[in-house]
């Protein structure tokens, strides 16, 4: 914190920007009022109310740099981090929300070891600051303090920031009790000017610092208020802050690493606890097991001695249930032919003859007149069903177009079926081969009253 005569405050209006802009601007303003020192900032006060609406800034300066120089040097040399380089009066803003200040003409008198600051506010805003050195003893009468606050009165009016029938509000910040006259002095003589005395209990009650840090300096106050909270001016340039940016670096590494040492540790501490009810839980297991074998031991005492060992028992058991899932009924076979038998009643049936195996005898090719087919490729380990169905045709009257006619709709009913993969005439009431030879009577053939046919039925596999 900066208390000295060298510094500058100076209200400029600049153009509305953003973002980019804004800040090449204000840069670009600053290196314009000040050339000849690094300490310098700003801060946005307010915008415009006319029609451009213009953004009104503070800019601020410490115009002697050689006055940090030694003090710099020497927290370097003792490598600690700078986080800036605030002037007083900025610091003496907080006084006003600290102690409730509402007064649109304010100012605020302070004695600390620089010498008095008077700094005067305007609706609350900062606008000017003044610091009177003390030289001598002889000047430390309240005398000389009223003079001074009477000479900044004037020198507010001739700037026309108050009117001489304006009321000055004078708040005296009296850390160590030494000015308990000052506020008679003021108003002796002075009209329009009222003042307030902040004494040392008020300090200690209000703002909660403690009696033996007052005593320590005369800027114990503002310097405390600098600790709660940081003013929006601050001349500190990158080069002075950057080991601090680099100590708050450190300070982030030391809480990430912390809070990850703190997070292994829970999850350790998590790990460990299920790990414990686990053993528990396996140690429970392993006591229920061996009552179990116990009591299944006491148990297996009393059973009659098995008549042979428990693996040819497991593979009994096997056996039968394979020899279950394989077991067949003719059920499916008698479901297919009866759905082709209600279909055509002309049909009636002579014979069945039902097979289950892996060489059934529907599928002899040396019976059949028809045509071979893609079933007598079958893998001959499958094992399907299969039937041969003897029918005759009744009344039959010799046509045997007809008759033709209704052994073929019947073979056609049956391949219908889902479950049938395949059926090949095996005997037929006229030999329709292309290569049989003709024999016989035709009149013997016409006094029959029947046409008798065989089928060969073959269902799919896994039926």
């Amino acid at each position: 914190m900066v208390d000295s005569v060298d510094e500058d405050y100076r209200f400029e209006t600049l153009p509305h920007t953003t973002g980019r802009d804004r800040v090449e601007m204000v840069a670009r303003k600053l290196r314009q009022l000040y050339r000849g020192t690094t300490y310098y900032s700003y801060s946005l006060e307010e915008r415009g109310a006319g029609k451009r609406k213009d953004d009104r800034y503070l800019f601020a300066a410490l115009t002697d740099p050689e006055l940090l120089s030694p003090w710099l040097r020497g927290i370097e040399a003792n490598a600690l981090p700078v986080a800036g380089v605030y002037p007083l009066p900025m610091v003496s803003a907080f006084l006003i929300e600290r102690l409730r200040l509402k007064h649109s003409n304010l100012l605020i008198v302070t004695k600390n070891n620089a010498g008095v600051r008077q700094t005067f506010f305007k609706d609350l805003k900062f606008r000017i600051s003044r610091l009177t050195p003390l030289r001598d003893a002889a000047e430390v009468a309240d005398q000389f303090y009223a003079d001074e606050v009477s000479n900044t009165r004037m020198y507010l009016d001739a700037l026309t920031v108050t009117h001489v029938d304006d009321t000055l509000q004078v708040v005296i910040i009296d850390q160590n009790d030494s000015l308990a006259g000052l506020p008679a002095a003021i108003a002796r003589g002075r009209p329009n000017m009222q003042c307030h005395l902040v004494t040392r209990a008020d300090i200690v009650s209000r703002l909660g610092i403690a009696p033996a840090e007052l005593e320590g300096s005369a800027d114990t106050l503002h310097l405390h208020l600098l600790g709660e909270s940081k003013p929006p001016i601050n001349f500190a340039p990158r080069q002075v802050t950057g080991g601090f940016q680099r100590y708050l670096g450190r300070r982030w590494v030391y809480r990430a690493s912390a809070a990850t040492l703190a997070g292994a540790m829970i999850w350790s501490g998590v790990n460990t606890f299920e790990l414990m009810q686990l053993d528990e839980l396996t140690a429970n297991l392993r006591r229920q097991t061996q009552d179990f074998h116990a009591r299944y031991q006491q148990v297996t005492v009393q059973f009659p001695q098995a008549p042979t060992t428990a693996e040819n028992l497991r593979q009994t058991v096997e056996l039968a249930a394979q020899i279950k899932a394989s077991l067949r009924t003719p059920d499916a076979m008698f479901l297919v032919v009866s759905h082709a038998l209600d279909a055509l009643p002309q049909i009636q049936l002579t014979r069945i003859a039902w097979y289950y195996g892996r060489h059934p005898a529907a599928l002899d090719a040396s019976r059949s007149q028809a045509p071979a087919t893609s079933l007598e490729a079958l893998d001959p380990g499958t094992r399907v069903q299969s039937a041969v169905v003897r029918a005759e045709i009744r009344p039959f009257n010799g046509d045997y177009k007809a008759a033709m006619g209704l052994i073929n709709a019947f073979a056609a009913q049956l391949a219908t079926e889902g479950m049938v993969a395949e059926v090949r005439a095996v005997r037929l009431p006229l030999n329709v081969s292309s290569d049989a030879g003709l024999s016989g009577s035709t009149m013997a053939a016409s006094d029959r009253n029947s046409a008798e046919f065989e089928f060969a039925i073959v269902f799919k596999a896994g039926v």
